[in-house]
């Protein structure tokens, strides 16, 4: 059996990893070595939850085991007149490491370990196509660029034509830690949400802010213009935008000492949500089948991007050792609908939140603010998909997990 990725995010790499254990043959091919990756932009603000730290932990990935990369609460507020907030401890801490010494570090890992890695990969469907004949089954996880087209829009699983949110963010000095250290979320209805995670670097420990703004909303200083020739002003302007739109925030910032950690360490862009057709036929018997962003591309609302590459990443290697056959469109067809059972309560949650509230959303929010037990229920489904989407995506069976939490933790 030899299977060939393409791609080398989180999912690309877990399954790189995780199918090297399993003995099965696969060569990862990437755009850019670890220099490329740790050099660049930031394309991300990842926080691995436990479940991805444990399959890390499966894969001998233990770089970031310290407690000195730990998140454990959540810090949450709805900004404005009649607002809220509340905090909520997570059952197991969540992990803020940049994202390009992660993945830099993990394709360093697979090479070491004897994993073969070809710098290069395919462009298009016309060169995937040219590299089907060395593979039994190409695997392709490079959610960026026309690759990804190869695969074409699920209309049924996609309501996004267009973006909801436009994102800039970068990584900051002069934050205070919240109390207790943690992520914060900061949601200013109408305007968009402002994510606050304390942040490994390779500056040492900074703060993230990412704005993620409604498009043509209150918002637009920030996201409407490229700022990466003048990030001193890119941080005044995120300056001025947190002092007028999240006041619990501003609070923990010191204004002298507020400064990007880098002029490198700026994101600017737009993520528009889509699930794509999760096979394609290559020609002459070959298959490609998409996992992590070239599938599934998530708004990082609900931050479980990373986390949903990394579970479909173990699925599938669980799946391709299991198979005894050829790994033709039936096995592409089957496959691909046991993942999205795994990736649909992801989908869901994340397309409702990133919309107008529905009712049971504001019901979740103001029982999490006056009831302790409530917040940390809550804050613990980021970790639980599939429980999560229960929990909000009916108002009775909100009240249900209202009801659940108060009376389970209360010892009723």
């Amino acid at each position: 059996m030899s299977i060939g990725i393409v791609g080398a995010g989180i999912s690309g790499l877990h399954l790189a990893l995780r199918l090297q254990q399993l003995g099965i043959d696969a060569t990862l091919y990437t755009d850019q070595g670890p220099d490329g990756i740790r050099g660049g932009p930031p394309l991300n603000f990842v926080t691995r939850f436990d479940s991805t730290r444990r399959r890390e932990e499966a894969l001998g990935i233990t770089r970031w085991l310290s407690s000195a990369y730990d998140n454990a609460w959540m810090h949450m507020s709805v900004e404005g007149p009649g607002g809220l907030s509340f905090r909520g401890r997570l059952p197991q801490p969540a992990s803020s490491v940049d994202f390009r010494m992660y993945l830099a570090t993990l394709l360093e890992t697979y090479a070491e370990r004897g994993g073969e890695v070809v710098h290069g990969r395919p462009a298009d469907r016309k060169q995937l196509a040219a590299l089907a004949g060395s593979h039994d089954l190409l695997v392709v996880a490079a959610g960026r660029g026309a690759l990804t087209d190869t695969f074409g829009r699920d209309p049924a699983r996609s309501p996004h034509l267009t973006a909801p949110r436009h994102l800039a963010g970068g990584l900051f000095h002069g934050i205070r830690p919240a109390d207790p250290p943690g992520m914060t979320m900061h949601m200013v209805p109408g305007a968009g949400e402002i994510h606050a995670p304390a942040y490994h670097s390779f500056m040492g420990q900074v703060t993230v802010v990412l704005v993620e703004a409604v498009p043509a909303g209150p918002f637009d200083a920030v996201v409407g213009g490229d700022h990466r020739d003048d990030p001193e002003r890119f941080t005044r302007d995120v300056l001025e935008l947190i002092t007028r739109h999240a006041p619990l925030l501003r609070e923990r910032v010191d204004a002298r000492e507020f400064t990007l950690a880098r002029p490198v360490d700026m994101l600017r862009g737009a993520v528009v949500p889509v699930v794509r057709h999760g096979w394609y036929e290559l020609g002459r018997g070959a298959f490609a089948l998409a996992v992590g962003d070239a599938w599934i591309a998530n708004d990082p609302l609900t931050a479980q991007g990373a986390n949903l590459g990394s579970a479909l990443a173990f699925q599938l290697a669980d799946e391709l050792r299991a198979h005894q056959g050829p790994y033709d469109g039936e096995f592409c067809r089957a496959v691909s609908e046991r993942m999205w059972t795994t990736a649909r309560p992801v989908v869901d949650w994340t397309n409702l939140f990133i919309g107008e509230p529905p009712p049971q959303v504001a019901t979740l929010l103001a029982a999490a603010a006056g009831d302790q037990r409530v917040a940390d229920a809550f804050i613990a489904n980021l970790d639980r998909p599939e429980a999560m989407w229960r929990a909000v995506s009916r108002m009775d069976l909100t009240e249900e997990f209202i009801a659940q939490a108060q009376s389970v933790r209360s010892g009723v």
